[in-house]
């Protein structure tokens, strides 16, 4: 708890988002998700993505790559197999929910999207040609993901020949922003505001406890 008190002690001599407009909050969120997009360092780089399992009743997470942000329409892109059980649930269900975390700069993001696979075959294809190898391997694995099996598998088992797999079962989801939840911890008082979007555009924005 004290390592976790200097920190946000640290933070309070830096720029916090108490002081900026709500416009250029929004402009920062969506710089600080373009940047974790591009850089595997950056603490948005992995979010945490959830579902709704109708079957079991419960919610269902997993840390997913952040691919790409498409700006002008917030859009936040990552890849899955398509045999995924997050397939099949935003096959019932579109809502989604997605939450990051910079450890850097003390920054939390809660977001509510739709999200969907995407049906771009131009896109999906160029994203699969420009992919690594070690990444393809991925999406050789012969059953499902949480699929159950004797013993664990090894890469050099994949037959990365079979046509079935691969690119075939390659998915790309697009989660469409609807509402940012932001969260900054600060020393000096934290600080938290809510904004709806609609189309990539910011429509409202308040102020709330955090």
């Amino acid at each position: 708890m004290f390592q976790f008190l200097l920190e946000i002690n640290y933070l309070s001599g830096m720029e916090t988002i108490r002081d900026k407009s709500f416009t250029d909050i929004y402009s920062h969120i969506l710089g600080e998700i373009e940047r974790g997009s591009v850089d595997r360092k950056h603490g948005f780089h992995l979010f945490n993505f959830s579902t709704y399992d109708e079957d079991s009743g419960y919610p269902d997470s997993r840390i997913v790559v952040l691919r790409k942000l498409v700006k002008n329409s917030f859009t936040l892109r990552f890849h899955t197999d398509f045999r995924s059980r997050k397939v099949k649930h935003l096959e019932k269900n579109f809502k989604s929910f997605l939450l990051f975390y910079n450890q850097k700069s003390k920054l939390q993001i809660r977001i509510k999207c739709d999200s969907y696979l995407s049906s771009d075959e131009k896109t999906k294809k160029d994203t699969w040609d420009k992919s690594q190898e070690i990444s393809r391997r991925c999406y050789y694995v012969p059953k499902a993901p949480s699929s159950d099996i004797e013993k664990p598998i090894f890469n050099d088992d994949l037959n990365v020949e079979d046509e079935n797999l691969g690119y075939k079962v390659f998915s790309i989801v697009d989660a469409n922003v609807v509402q940012l939840d932001i969260l900054e911890l600060n020393y000096s008082g934290h600080v938290r505001v809510r904004m709806d979007v609609k189309d990539g555009n910011l429509v409202s924005s308040k102020w709330i406890m955090p």
